[in-house]
């Protein structure tokens, strides 16, 4: 049995690559003509395009999962119907359920692989790119690494030591100079509060005044700070929330709850990135029952086409319900389980009448 189900697993990952190929290219041919947009900007060439669309395309691999695992699992079981393969191991008495559970260990291997391009390298490399958008279009002084953030404004220089969970400056200092040249005020804080972009607060602030030879202290638990950076000074310190890693974004979920605003939106947003590897698991379920369900004797290519169809269908329902319930104020996670739900609950029942 295992020599088998390294057969089915082989054909269906062959399904995967080839939908994955095709998808990714057409996409990524998308995104480039839209960075098109951008060249010209600063220092941003066509090379630099180009190179983004590379660093970009594994959130576009997440973002195709769901239809890639539908669409790769129907074209590899749809090469072992056309072969007669699939009616060899009927005649050998496997039931069209256990070759299920093989094309499903191939849906767990490709719910693995989502679960880390949206952990690890899809966030980074997302991240990268953006960096290096923003400060090829804008021409900024401004620096991000792993060691801060520095940027200067005129007379005052600021360094944000760390940035918690992608979009919450920490450890901030703030020099500012006098006309000449001599240091005035020393601003140091515990972190920022950004949800105004404006005028940020910080919090746990110590102000140090120079005056001549003495030294004014001052510590206040919040103090309103006129944001003066520019736009894209503020873009690349406080990242947006679509290049955050899942656990970045839970964590920044959590810290606005605990500091009583509003999340509703970013909710579903950290419930729609959750479920997009459950999503890719249902989707090869639902793949099964098109080859040996309703469909076992459709073309190869009506079988593509109803897939395409049903992929499409439960993507736009999906983002209805979310949408609806963000309007309606429901719960995150029933907005966005549920059509998961509902599908996988067909899929299950389909599949178990094959048996």
């Amino acid at each position: 049995m295992l020599t088998l189900d390294r057969h089915i697993w082989f054909r269906v990952i062959k399904g995967y690559a080839l939908v994955i190929a095709i998808l990714l290219s057409i996409f990524s041919l998308i995104a480039f003509v839209n960075e098109l947009d951008m060249v010209g900007r600063g220092t941003y060439r066509i090379a630099d395009a180009a190179l983004n669309v590379l660093l970009t395309a594994p959130g576009r691999m997440v973002e195709l999962a769901p239809v890639t695992a539908l669409m790769g699992s129907i074209i590899g079981l749809g090469e072992l119907a056309a072969g007669h393969e699939l009616i060899a191991m009927l005649a050998l008495g496997i039931s069209p359920l256990r070759i299920g559970w093989s094309v499903t260990g191939t849906g767990l291997l490709l719910m693995a692989a989502v679960v880390g391009l949206q952990e690890s390298v899809a966030p980074y490399t997302d991240q990268l790119a953006f960096k290096r958008r923003v400060q090829a279009t804008s021409g900024l002084e401004s620096l991000r690494t792993e060691q801060g953030f520095w940027t200067r404004d005129d007379r005052r220089f600021i360094k944000v030591h760390q940035v918690l969970d992608g979009r919450i400056p920490s450890e901030i200092e703030i020099y500012e100079f006098d006309d000449r040249g001599r240091l005035r005020l020393v601003t140091w804080a515990e972190r920022a509060d950004t949800q105004n972009p404006h005028q940020w607060v910080l919090l746990g602030a110590v102000q140090r005044i120079f005056e001549g030879s003495t030294v004014v202290t001052k510590r206040l638990p919040s103090l309103p700070w006129d944001v003066s950076l520019m736009p894209a000074q503020v873009e690349l310190l406080v990242l947006p929330v679509d290049i955050l890693s899942l656990s970045d974004l839970y964590q920044h979920v959590t810290y606005l709850k605990e500091t009583g605003q509003n999340v509703e939106r970013l909710e579903m947003r950290l419930w729609q990135e959750f479920s997009m590897p459950l999503s890719t698991l249902v989707m090869v379920i639902v793949a099964i029952p098109f080859v040996f369900g309703p469909l076992r004797e459709a073309t190869a290519g009506k079988r593509i086409l109803h897939g395409s169809l049903l992929g499409a269908a439960f993507h736009f329902i999906s983002h209805i319900v979310a949408h609806l319930g963000t309007i309606l104020h429901l719960s995150a996670a029933l907005a966005v389980l549920s059509p998961i739900v509902v599908l996988g609950g067909l899929a299950f029942w389909l599949y178990r009448r094959l048996g």
